[in-house]
């Protein structure tokens, strides 16, 4: 009889051991790498441990303090600069407006009924000279002229005064003589010189009665056909053409000096004057330091400023001009250390005046404004040995002393005399003996 076999069946045939003994062998090898890797887990997360288990001496090493370090600083030799650095204001002076009131005539006609502004020839900023016109209204210059006072009053023939010397000697500025007219009487001569200094602005003489008005008591002399006759009366004649010659106090505006600054002109072409057409500045701009009582006695008139408006990014240098006395507000005397508009911006605390020049002239963006000023004074006449004050050291003798420090690491005190101070540094100067140069390294105290 054939017996037929298969595959499966020649294997339990031919292996030795069966199928059931095959599969434990394979089920054994395989938990035999399953706890291998947990062996080498367990190994590795115990070697990791080992970094976190500190054993009491490693715990007690590490919670001692750190060893100390030296902290050095190098020896200069300079010379000593105090920087200061407080606020200050700028101003424009004192200032004077000029607001039309009245129209002048310059002919017989009408008059006008209203003031409109005709012409704008100035603008904010502009430096002006004397009998320039500035603004027109009603086709009628507003102009300036040198003078202390305010013109308070038309002036015309027949007038007296010190506000006529004034208007005199602004004319005689101008190269205008006054003839024969003696100071502080406006008579022909002055009118004359009245008239030539509007025709050389471009305008019209103003006019009190009309211009071909003459006195009486000349009519019948300026008619006399004789030469005789002419030559007697042509004095009578001169002082009659100049007869309604006037200066309006709503066209000049007198200033102690000129040329003079425009501060603004708040008006346009049509308006009607309500108000001030033009404001001047006696002077330029200046600028005034408040500084610190206790630093009063490091600047001196020449000291170098730094100025810096940190609202408008401009930037000047300039100079002391002078320190004034110590002002204290609610004293009254805050006003005459600073007579403009400066004294707005005073601080409430006593404070040392110090008035500053610029190198040139100040740039417009300065104008009202809250600036920094820095100065650096030199506090010695020359390079000296000088240390950081941390650096010097007072012992229980009050002796000063500095520890210098050498390359390899070892120290030796320098006894020392110390000197004028400025920005973090001392001046010193080594006891006889003993040596201290530019670049040694000194201990700083921490």
């Amino acid at each position: 009889m054939n017996v037929s076999l298969s595959s499966e069946d020649s294997g339990d045939v031919t292996s030795p051991y069966g199928a059931g003994a095959g599969s434990r062998l394979v089920r054994r090898r395989r938990w035999t790498v399953v706890a291998a890797c947990a062996s080498a887990v367990l190994s590795a997360s115990g070697v990791y441990a080992t970094h976190w288990v500190l054993s009491p001496a490693e715990a007690a090493a590490r919670s001692q303090a750190p060893k100390a370090t030296v902290v050095t600083a190098p020896v200069v030799r300079q010379v000593m600069r105090n920087t200061l650095v407080f606020r200050g204001s700028f101003s424009d002076g004192r200032t004077v407006s000029a607001t039309p009131t009245s129209v002048a005539v310059t002919q017989p006609g009408s008059q006008p009924s209203a003031l409109v502004v005709t012409g704008v020839f100035a603008r904010p900023g502009q430096r002006v000279n004397a009998a320039q016109p500035l603004v027109e209204y009603d086709a009628r210059p507003v102009f300036a002229l040198p003078g202390a006072f305010p013109m308070y009053r038309d002036l015309t023939m027949g007038e007296e005064g010190k506000d006529v010397v004034q208007l005199q000697r602004a004319l005689h500025s101008l190269g205008r003589t006054t003839g024969p007219d003696p100071s502080g009487t406006f008579g022909a001569g002055t009118a004359a010189a009245v008239r030539h200094m509007y025709a050389a602005m471009g305008y019209e003489p103003p006019l009190t009665t009309p211009a071909e008005t003459v006195p009486s008591d000349t009519g019948s002399a300026a008619r006399q056909p004789s030469d005789a006759s002419d030559a007697g009366t042509s004095g009578s004649r001169e002082a009659g053409s100049e007869a309604g010659v006037t200066v309006p106090s709503s066209e000049v505006v007198f200033l102690p000096s000129l040329p003079a600054r425009v501060v603004s002109v708040p008006v346009h072409v049509g308006d009607a004057v309500k108000g001030p057409v033009i404001t001047l500045a006696r002077g330029d701009m200046t600028l005034t330091g408040f500084l610190d009582p206790a630093e009063r006695g490091l600047v001196t008139a020449g000291a170098k400023a730094d100025i810096l408006a940190e609202g408008t990014g401009a930037h000047a240098t300039g100079a002391v001009a002078s320190v004034g006395a110590l002002v204290t507000p609610g004293t009254g005397k805050e006003n005459e250390a600073s007579d403009d508009s400066a004294a707005d911006a005073q601080p409430d605390s006593a404070y040392v005046p110090v008035k500053i020049e610029g190198s040139g002239s100040w740039d417009r963006r300065f104008a009202d404004q809250d600036v920094r000023v820095t100065i650096t004074a030199a506090a010695t006449s020359r390079a000296v040995t000088a240390v950081p004050e941390a650096a010097v050291t007072a012992g229980a003798d009050a002796r000063s002393t500095v520890t210098v420090v050498s390359g390899s690491g070892g120290q030796r005190v320098v006894p020392v005399t110390t000197g004028v101070s400025a920005d973090g540094l001392v001046q010193v100067t080594p006891t006889r003996g003993y040596t201290l140069q530019a670049g040694d390294r000194v201990v700083v105290s921490t």
